[in-house]
């Protein structure tokens, strides 16, 4: 995608972030205006912090949509931290469907940040199944 006018920053503890990016990446090829950053132990929260109000400096709050992956972790906390000074968009739980959901549909005419949040927890529950049940009610239904 060419030129996306939605900027997307992932935020997670370790490498996830910059996995999910690589694998995305691999699926939906090259995109553009997507960063991810990796906290590890030898980092501070304020390192983190910098970082993504760097982010926000440049690019501007209503542009961004941060995707963390754990709910109260110190990444999600560093997020919900610069919400004292920008009103952010963040949604938390990350997984991959909620990832490319987000960048397929950023570039539709009228996307809107709190559009692709909407659109990305959609995703999320789509995605989470239990496969044993799934396949006992279609063994059923084949009955």
């Amino acid at each position: 995608m060419a030129n996306s006018k939605i900027r997307v920053v992932l935020v997670s503890h370790g490498e996830q972030s910059k996995g999910m990016l690589n694998t995305v990446q691999m699926l939906l090829g090259e995109q553009d205006n997507i960063a991810a950053y990796c906290l590890y132990p030898e980092q501070s929260v304020s390192d983190l912090s910098e970082v993504l109000e760097e982010e926000i400096k440049k690019y501007g709050a209503e542009n961004i949509i941060f995707l963390t992956e754990l709910k109260h972790g110190s990444p999600f906390n560093t997020v919900v931290s610069l919400t004292r000074n920008y009103d952010l968009y963040h949604v938390t739980g990350t997984n991959l469907a909620m990832l490319m959901t987000v960048l397929l549909e950023r570039d539709f005419d009228g996307a809107t940040c709190e559009g692709l949040c909407d659109a990305a927890i959609n995703a999320a529950k789509d995605s989470y199944v239990d496969v044993r049940k799934m396949l006992m009610e279609s063994d059923e239904e084949e009955d």
